[in-house]
């Protein structure tokens, strides 16, 4: 039985629907991206008078929800005021504590993700949202001038990563320009293609101006220390300090190799042993086996997907929602330079039909390495069912509108880890190639992890956490580049999928003792799916008491 979401206190209804529309008046793209299309013309403000603008906005925020008298709210009340007042909690720790914002901002990025989200959604007719896009394009002049109040103190390696955005945007403007010619009036094409120009001219002066007047002197700090990481954890309240989080990692990064040095003898025979270049060879024979084209690898895909889903149901792991599809298609050809390998995007919180889609990208020349079976398995399991587009979709049906904003990554990224543990343990996809390449996948996260915490308390350099990366994922150093420049662009981003992961199988348990055999793996799931993405901490706190009320409602019926 899923829990029937109660709002009853006027005062939290009237609060939260101002702030709610605050919210998405300041955060045009993210607007775009829950589907409130009244400013898909718009881009955000930016530059420092913006930050402490949004800074003023936050501790109002803050303030009126905090004064909310707590005994007279629901229990869904409740939990969403405790998650949006650590959301703003967040914002405040990294706007003024932290104050990341005088390192820069990636503006590129921020103009290219909202053309992206227009031009790949099919939520109104083309030319309807060309007309947007090019409303966004008129914007970027003062967006960029704006923004130059945000580069106070550059670390080189942020400012790099921010001119290689500001040259390749104008491709993307090149594509969508070339893309919508023949599909759209002349008049509107040609209203894109000025606003285009003018866009790209600005990117130039831009580029030029952070070129040579901000990376001179770009010699900044760009990891917190170790100070400043204690206190980003505990900002972000899941209970764990530094050192459990890197016995975490360290111990899942141990069990994975492990696992696949074991699963290697079985897959190449037993008398392999331990033998060295034995796992290189396992993994080169587990990619090996795959789909033969690209077409096929579509089709594998989609199978995979429709498999997945059918055991989801039919095992009663959970509940799946009504209207809900994954759509897998192949990635149109003008959007191929943007998503080289794969992308998932998906439903809008508003629409009727939750539907996500899941791109490809043609690449016949490394296949069957790039896609094979036992990677297209965990990829479902991991972005289609039960992971990410299952929770997205499942969670856009709770009532209360502020949980659009406080999306936590520690259950978001936990819930998709969890995912691929849960469903082997009911027998699903329990062959020795699934099996290493799910510990192939957790060897990656842990070693990332450990990259991640080492990076920001300056324990490692950049070229350490690569070099330790390439040593423990066999992965090549340019994709080891790569996934260390996120990190320096988003501090911790690699954390929350292995922590949420344990702290999921914390509550679990907690929740287990507390109810005995009236809680169910998939009370347990249908509970993580359909409350969305609060902090762990208002899941501890609020859990038990969502369980006591739907046993008390199915007593009753």
């Amino acid at each position: 039985m899923l829990h029937q979401a109660v709002y009853q206190h006027q005062g939290f209804s009237g609060l939260a629907r101002f702030y709610y529309n605050e919210l998405v008046s300041r955060n045009p793209v993210t607007a775009t991206r829950l589907g409130e299309h009244s400013f898909d013309g718009l881009l955000p403000e930016t530059g420092a008078e913006a930050v402490e603008r949004n800074i003023s906005f936050l501790r109002d925020l803050k303030s009126a929800f905090s004064s909310l008298p707590e005994n007279d709210l629901s229990v869904d009340e409740r939990m969403d005021r405790e998650a949006i007042i650590h959301f703003a909690d967040q914002q405040l720790f990294r706007e003024e504590d932290l104050k990341i914002w005088r390192m820069g901002r990636d503006l590129a990025i921020v103009i290219g993700d909202a053309l992206f989200l227009l031009f790949i959604r099919d939520f109104a007719p083309l030319s309807e949202r060309v007309k947007s896009m090019t409303s966004r394009l008129k914007a970027v002049p003062i967006f960029l001038t704006s923004g130059r109040t945000l580069f106070q103190k550059v670390p080189r390696a942020r400012g790099e990563l921010y001119l290689e955005s500001a040259a390749r945007l104008p491709l993307f403007l090149d594509t969508i320009e070339e893309s919508i010619r023949n599909y759209v009036p002349p008049v509107i094409h040609q209203e894109f293609s000025r606003a285009a120009k003018d866009a790209r001219k600005s990117l130039v002066e831009f580029a030029n101006w952070l070129k040579h007047a901000i990376m001179p002197n770009a010699d900044a700090e760009w990891a917190m220390g170790s100070n400043a990481f204690q206190a980003f954890l505990a900002n972000r309240k899941t209970g764990m300090t530094q050192s459990e989080i890197i016995e975490l990692g360290q111990r899942t990064l141990n069990e994975a190799s492990g696992n696949l040095e074991s699963l290697s003898c079985v897959i190449l025979g037993a008398a392999t042993g331990a033998a060295a270049g034995a796992r290189n060879e396992a993994f080169k024979r587990v990619m090996s086996h795959g789909p033969a084209s690209f077409d096929q690898a579509l089709a594998a895909y989609r199978e995979s997907a429709n498999r997945t889903r059918a055991f989801i149901e039919y095992s009663d792991f959970a509940t799946l929602p009504e209207k809900e599809e994954l759509e897998i298609i192949e990635t149109p050809s003008y959007m191929r330079h943007v998503i080289p390998d794969s992308a998932y995007f998906g439903p809008e919180r508003k629409a009727d039909s939750q539907r996500g889609f899941y791109l490809l990208t043609r690449d016949s020349a490394h296949l069957p390495a790039k896609h094979s079976y036992a990677g297209i398995a965990n990829r479902i399991i991991h972005h289609g069912y039960p992971g990410h587009h299952l929770h997205l979709s499942a969670q856009n049906f709770h009532p209360g509108i502020l949980r659009a904003f406080t999306d936590n990554q520690e259950i978001s990224e936990g819930w998709a880890s969890y995912c691929q543990d849960a469903l082997r343990e009911k027998g699903f996809e329990t062959t020795s190639e699934s099996l290493f390449a799910q510990a192939v996948d957790k060897a990656f996260n842990a070693a990332l992890l450990l990259t991640d915490v080492n990076l920001q308390t300056r324990a490692w350099n950049k070229e350490q956490a690569i070099q330790f990366l390439v040593e423990q994922t066999r992965i090549e150093k340019d994709v080891a580049t790569a996934e260390i420049q996120r990190q320096i662009i988003a501090p911790g981003c690699h954390i929350s999928r292995l922590t949420g992961h344990h702290l999921l199988l914390g509550l679990k348990n907690q929740l287990q003792q507390n109810f005995g055999n009236d809680f169910t793996d998939r009370t347990f799931h249908d509970l993580i799916l359909y409350q969305g993405g609060i902090p762990i901490s208002v899941a501890r706190s609020h859990f038990p008491e969502i369980v006591k009320l739907n046993l008390k409602s199915r007593n009753r019926a």
